[in-house]
């Protein structure tokens, strides 16, 4: 999967601000952004009447709506999803992904820090990777102000982009399951070594294999060279 990197903080510090101006240099420097924003709330992003609404009202468990240049996917879900499941849906044809929100996830963490909100922060700093704030912190980790957008880039280019590894992930109707290295770096090799052999494939960047048995489980692995 691509890089992730997690900006949190409390309601009304700025995330979606920083996540999008860090969009814009990461697309500057020529890199393909993915963004997720974690909603714990619930959303409502069909209105009702139209037709993508009708056909979940009357049961559909998935609806996507096409276009030429837009792909939009709705689908009912049993649980919260982690970052991991999302980014299966999203696809693995990415450098990157800024995650605004999910505090208890295990990707990098990056927390906006304003004076005015109080001394207290939505993380432990011990869990934290960076901060952006616009006063001076006596914490051990590294910070960055708010309006410096191309130090906080590279900092997230040179320690998540730059030093991402191959990795192979794999899924079980719909949920990972983590697997030992040893074990990702076979299942890699195998089916590189095998998709190597066909012709016109080219460049392998990332692969996806999805089966399904008879009884309907699915597998899904996702390894990067």
């Amino acid at each position: 999967m691509c890089s992730v990197v997690s900006i949190v903080g409390k309601s009304g510090v700025g995330k979606t601000a920083l996540v999008e101006k860090l969009i814009v240099e990461f697309k500057k420097r020529g890199y393909r952004v993915a963004t997720v924003k974690h909603s714990p709330g619930g959303i409502d992003i069909d209105k009702p009447g139209k037709d993508s609404w009708k056909f979940a009202e009357a049961g559909s468990d998935a609806v996507v709506i096409s276009s030429p240049d837009r792909l939009v996917l709705v689908k009912r879900v049993e649980h919260d999803p982690n970052i991991e499941e999302i980014l299966r849906v999203v696809g693995s044809d990415f450098d990157l992904a800024l995650i605004e929100g999910f505090k208890k996830g295990k990707a990098p963490k990056v927390e906006v820090h304003r004076k005015e909100l109080g001394s207290d922060f939505a993380c432990p700093s011990k869990v934290l990777s960076a901060i952006v704030t616009d006063e001076f912190l006596d914490i051990d980790v590294p910070q960055f102000s708010v309006a410096d957008i191309p130090a906080i880039a590279d900092f997230i280019e040179k320690e998540f982009i730059l030093q991402s590894k191959s990795d192979t992930s794999l899924f079980i109707n719909g949920k990972q399951v983590f697997i030992k290295p040893f074990v990702k770096d076979i299942i890699a090799k195998a089916l590189l070594a095998m998709v190597s052999t066909l012709k016109g494939v080219g460049e392998v960047r990332s692969l996806d294999i999805s089966m399904k048995s008879e009884v309907g489980s699915n597998i899904n692995s996702e390894p990067k060279p």
